[in-house]
């Protein structure tokens, strides 16, 4: 993987009602120059920890190399799956921990 400089990761897990129960996981990151974007999706297999969420972040637009400026991530996902950490996967952190809101 890329490194897009990623930094301020918090993972956020909101059960507030009236639901449903929304799971956000964030970052800021050095987006990829000439267009390029990037995403979190959640890895599949997910591993032996249910625990711990598995995320990977992806360049979608295929660039690589130097980057433009400062871009947001963010995965959501509607979930009542209660997790303890995500981590991105392969080189990102691992064991960020998630905030529980209800």
């Amino acid at each position: 993987m890329a490194d897009y400089g990623c930094e301020d990761w918090h993972a956020i897990h909101d059960r507030m009602p009236p639901g449903p129960a929304t799971l956000r996981v964030t970052a800021k990151c050095k987006c990829p120059e000439g267009g390029g974007k990037l995403e979190l999706r959640r890895k599949e297999p997910q591993g032996i920890n249910p625990r711990d969420l598995l995320l990977e972040l992806v360049d979608i637009e295929g660039e690589g190399g130097s980057y433009a400026g400062d871009c947001p991530v963010e995965y959501r996902e509607d979930t009542d799956a209660s997790y303890d950490t995500v981590s991105i996967v392969p080189d990102g952190p691992a064991g960020i921990p998630v905030e529980e809101v209800s």
